[in-house]
């Protein structure tokens, strides 16, 4: 055997196509670092980015450029450099470094046969002289390749191949194959989409016939179709028909028996001069009632008059009837409506079950079939490269390795299942599949421009939905997010739609037949994807925690798909919720309408309902078969009714309960219940939380406040550390609904470096919601102190301003006498603190609180007048900011304080003499309004009707230092005070009382005053005002009683 000298450190030198084979076979053993590298950028590639490997390296699909001009390449046009092996850069045909004609030697693979043939020819005495350079001709493939000019059905010289020994080489063979079939695909003007993944030509001709038998199959069962909603069509109009004749049948016996009982009225008080006939009832719409001409001459006026009196109540009667017709007709037509679709969708879900099964068997069996060509195709390209080995002509291995490793990779890619996994948990959590949706962002966005555009049938849909996609995680994003973008709720069909328009592959949308859970399943049996239909309960809209499933409510369907084999569950009807689009419903140019929603609908699908984990699935979701829950242990539907009610932002934000709590919360005898949230650690900061707390009757849902104050001043939220904390302290016993929400902020909720820069305001979403029951109380619950709404605490202070206290960590403090709270500020900032207490009017208390600033630490200094419990509400705005930038609330506190040294006699907002047994005689002015100086600007009438509105404003003329308070009551006993506000304006000149009242009552506004040179005095009732608020809708009841009896 032949051997090469080898080199100066005594390594044997190695052939091109060692060298090839040695640099795979060293990438198996790279590193993954190394492997996930893009070769032109460095940067990490992940999946759903990337091309290759390409001689050991891979690319981004923007980097995989020629490495001369630039030019995008694929897997389709890319080329190697063919002359030094250790060059991994990819080219363009033009740029590429190849050997020129001058240079060939019996090394190219172009001539291997010419060589061999002119052998042949030699021994066979044919002219030919072996000394000099082989004749070549346009019949050798490099040339070819040169020129650029190979025919498709064309083949190499039939008489070199029927005489070469070595290397037997024809059209059949794989790279030829290649080649011609590349030149086939050009000249027919086919071209993949943009950074679509390509396999060599001739396995996507492979694929072409699969796709073109999908086209044949989707004919077929597109009539089958078409059969089926014909046969819709014709139930409906059937439907249709038979309900309308139902219909005319019952008016035309009622307007008999209303006609009849006229007649015979008409009898009764008509003159005995009419007779039979005089008098006729029509039916039609422009005249009801007619009279002889006889009988109308021979009526009386005080007759006629009776006449018509009696015809006047005829036609109220008949269009009574006939209104009450028409809405049973509406009636009736939807009910029909709503159970022919339910039938339908049944019947269509199960032809596309059907259809699904036969793409999928279809799909399977040609790339059965496929695989067994390529098997066969690659064992006889290895076998030809090792005959060109043993035959001594090199060269050719390069390219030849490269089509056996493009083949052998599709041939992986065609993965064949021969039987279904059974359901079960899947081996990996999602977030082993992708830690974060922007993996996918290059694919959502060529999925955006496919969803713009129309198809005509779902193959050619599918096709180029998957076209760019590696892997079955891909192709499942992909159908997901076109479905997700595609908005089908709002698409508006023209009625002139037919079947073989792009529009008509949606005509189940427009009909109601096909739902989201069946376009899935559809078109991922398309995409060769196996997928199936899950029923079972939700808790979805209208379901609220501790409710009780029954047969026919709360039912719902999604899908489990097959990904890498392990079934994955998704919900695209939810995925697609755009809760929070604004549609635009003024005229606008369609294209500029369908822009705009796509702008806004692209970013607002939810992330949460692909591929999501069956522990937080099951949340939401039940099926009716246990298996197909995916749990390692399912469960019950008791056990359903008891989980937490919880929404997708819980799982966004990484949320977890601490005490693992029920969807119905049992308080302690004083009316307490705790519920403990943990957010994940790395975004706590931005979190912002929000609670309601609202009564669960029904007649109750829109009250949310108890006797003046509101519910939400029985819960106290907190947070500590990466937990928020939320304490229930229920008024009165009976059920209630706590809804905790949540959302992520961003620079644009902070102060920031300008100044004068609003916080953004931003939508809350709920995170979960729970029912707390309270069946007993033994001790009166008091409210919190009204301070602004939200969470106790620093941390917001931390979270919006970057504001750190120093001092107090907490939101509750428990202290005597006096305290001093000390923070650090990020810059100079101008703040406003707010002391409150139950029953004591704000400016009373406003002198308590004193601040003070030395460099960046501020410090509040609070003096308590009395024991009792205190908020206080810290407000904040950059120094340099204007005059009229409004301060944003930082943080509040609750303080408890047990002992007072010096107590300080506070007015209460409710003085004595605001009694609700005032007599009706005190409406109005007391004799101390004009010696107070105060004047009526608006209301002076003291009994105010309000129908149309439930907001007013009382204003009154006072002195400047006259101080004024207020008690609002609502019959019989509840104070209203929360909903009352003054201003004082014009310095302090005009008193102004901003009245809210928030549902229908008698209500009264008692006004007070003193003058603040009296501070020994007490307020004393000026002026007293009578509210009744009836709204226009009759909401509010006649009685009248109590205090406001007349």
């Amino acid at each position: 055997m032949a051997t090469t000298e080898g080199s100066s450190n005594g390594q044997h030198s190695l052939s091109p196509s060692e060298q090839r084979g040695k640099s795979r076979l060293a990438s198996l053993f790279e590193s993954p670092s190394n492997l996930q590298k893009c070769h032109r950028c460095e940067a990490t590639v992940y999946q759903a980015e990337k091309i290759g490997p390409v001689k050991g390296v891979v690319f981004h699909k923007q980097c995989f450029r020629c490495n001369q001009c630039g030019q995008h390449l694929t897997l389709k046009n890319y080329t190697t450099n063919q002359v030094d092996v250790s060059d991994k850069n990819v080219y363009c045909q033009v740029h590429a470094p190849k050997t020129v004609a001058k240079g060939l030697g019996n090394e190219a693979i172009g001539i291997r046969g010419a060589l061999a043939q002119q052998k042949m020819q030699s021994d066979l005495g044919k002219k030919g002289n072996i000394g000099q350079a082989p004749l070549i001709d346009a019949q050798s493939l490099a040339i070819k390749g040169a020129l650029h000019a190979p025919k498709a059905g064309g083949r190499v010289n039939e008489q070199i191949h029927q005489g070469a020994t070595a290397g037997h080489i024809d059209a059949n063979a794989l790279h030829i194959r290649g080649a011609l079939n590349t030149q086939a695909q050009y000249q027919k003007g086919g071209k993949m989409p943009h950074g679509a993944h390509q396999y060599p030509a001739y396995v996507i001709e492979k694929k072409g016939k699969i796709i073109e038998a999908q086209k044949v199959l989707e004919e077929r069962q597109r009539l089958e179709e078409d059969a089926l909603y014909k046969t819709f069509r014709a139930e409906r109009e059937d439907e249709k028909r038979k309900l309308s004749q139902e219909l005319d049948q019952e008016w035309e016996i009622k307007l008999k028996d209303l006609t009849e009982k006229f007649e015979k009225e008409f009898g009764k008080k008509a003159p005995k001069k009419g007779k039979e006939g005089d008098f006729k009832v029509n039916k039609s719409a422009d005249k009801s009632v007619a009279f002889t001409d006889d009988l109308e001459k021979t009526l009386s006026p005080d007759e006629l008059a009776r006449v018509s009196h009696l015809t006047m109540q005829f036609e109220q009667q008949k269009k009574e009837l006939e209104n009450s017709m028409t809405a049973k007709r509406d009636n009736k037509k939807k009910y029909m409506t709503l159970k022919l679709v339910q039938k339908e969708q049944q019947l269509a879900g199960d032809l596309v079950a059907k259809h699904s099964q036969e793409m999928l068997e279809l799909i399977a069996i040609k790339q059965k079939e496929i695989k067994q060509e390529l098997q066969q195709e690659i064992e006889m390209a290895k076998q030809e490269s090792v005959t060109l080995e043993n035959g001594q002509v090199n060269g050719g291995e390069v390219a030849m390795d490269d089509l056996i490793m493009q083949a052998e990779e599709a041939l992986k890619a065609m993965s064949t299942m021969d039987e279904l996994p059974p359901p079960r948990p899947a081996a990996c959590k999602k977030r082993e599949l992708y830690e974060d949706p922007s993996v996918f962002t290059d694919l959502d966005e060529y999925v955006f421009k496919i969803a713009d555009s129309e198809h005509s049938t779902w193959t050619d849909l599918v096709q180029q939905l998957t076209a760019p996609c590696l892997s079955d995680l891909e192709k499942v994003r992909a159908i997901f997010r076109w479905i997700t973008v595609k908005d089908l709720n709002v698409i508006e069909f023209d009625e002139t739609v037919v079947e073989d328009t792009p529009l008509g592959l949606l005509r189940g949308i427009k009909y109601g037949t096909e739902t989201y859970h069946v376009l899935f399943m559809r078109l991922c049996s398309y995409a060769g994807l196996h997928c199936v239909e899950i029923k079972g309960k939700s808790k979805s809209v209208g379901y609220e925690p501790g409710m009780k499933f029954r047969d026919d409510m709360f039912n719902n369907t999604w899908n489990a798909v097959l990904v890498d084999r392990q079934w994955r569950l998704v919900q695209c009807n939810w995925g697609a919720r755009h809760l929070v689009l604004n549609k635009d419903n003024e005229a606008a140019p369609a294209v500029e309408k369908s822009e705009k929603r796509r702008d806004k609908i692209r970013y607002q699908y939810d992330e949460h309902y692909f591929l999501t984990d069956p522990e937080e699935f099951i949340m939401e979701f039940m099926a009716d078969d246990p298996d197909w829950q995916l749990l390692p242990t399912p469960i019950t539907i008791k056990e359903f009714e008891e989980l937490p009610f919880v929404r997708s932002v819980f799982f966004h934000f990484g949320m977890n309960f601490l005490d693992n709590p029920k969807s119905v919360i049992y308080t302690n005898t004083r009316g307490g219940a705790e519920v403990k949230i943990r957010v994940s650690a790395d975004i706590v900061r931005d979190v912002v939380f929000h609670y309601q707390l609202r009564f669960a009757q029904k007649e109750k849902k829109h009250e949310t406040d108890y006797k003046g104050a509101k519910l939400d001043r029985f819960v106290f939220q907190s947070m500590m550390n990466d937990h928020v904390i939320y304490s229930v302290h229920v008024p009165t016993t009976g059920d209630y609904f706590l809804e905790i929400f949540a959302n992520k902020i961003d620079d644009s909720h902070k102060i920031g470096e300008d100044p004068n820069a609003p916080m953004m305001p931003f939508r809350l979403k709920c995170a979960c919601k729970f029912r707390v029951v309270c069946e007993t109380l033994t001790n009166k619950m008091h409210p919190l102190p009204n301070c602004a709404a939200g969470e106790w605490g620093p941390e917001k202070s931390v979270r919006h301003f970057n504001l750190i206290p120093l001092t107090h960590k907490s939101g509750v403090v428990t202290t005597s006498d006096s305290m001093e709270m000390q923070f650090r500020m990020p810059r100079k900032l101008h703040f406003v603190t707010k002391l409150r207490m139950n029953g004591i009017d704000d400016h009373f208390l406003d002198r308590f609180v004193k601040q003070s600033i030395s460099g960046d630490v501020v410090t509040l200094s609070v003096q308590f007048p009395q024991t009792g419990q205190f908020g206080l509400d810290i407000y904040a705005r950059p120094v340099e900011a204007s005059d009229n930038h409004t301060l944003a609330h930082a943080c509040k506190y609750l303080i408890n304080v047990d002992k007072v040294s010096n107590p300080v006699e506070l007015e209460l907002t409710r003085p004595e003499n605001a009694s609700t047994h005032m007599s009706k005689e005190k409406w109005g002015p007391t004799s101390l309004f004009d010696k107070f100086g105060m004047k009526c600007i608006n209301y002076r009438d003291p009994k105010i009707k309000l129908n149309s509105t439930n907001q007013i404003v009382v204003e009154f003329s006072v002195p400047e230092t006259l101080q004024v308070s207020y008690h609002f009551l609502r019959e019989p006993d509840e104070d209203h005070r929360d909903n009352v506000t003054i201003v004082r304006e014009d310095s302090n000149k005009i008193a102004k009382f901003f009245i809210n009242m928030i549902r229908p009552g008698n209500y009264l506004l008692a006004v007070y005053a003193k003058f603040e040179s009296d501070p020994g005095k007490k307020m004393a009732n000026v002026y007293n005002y009578m509210i009744k608020y009836a709204p226009d809708d009759g909401s509010l009841g006649k009685k009248k009683s109590g205090l406001f009896r007349k």
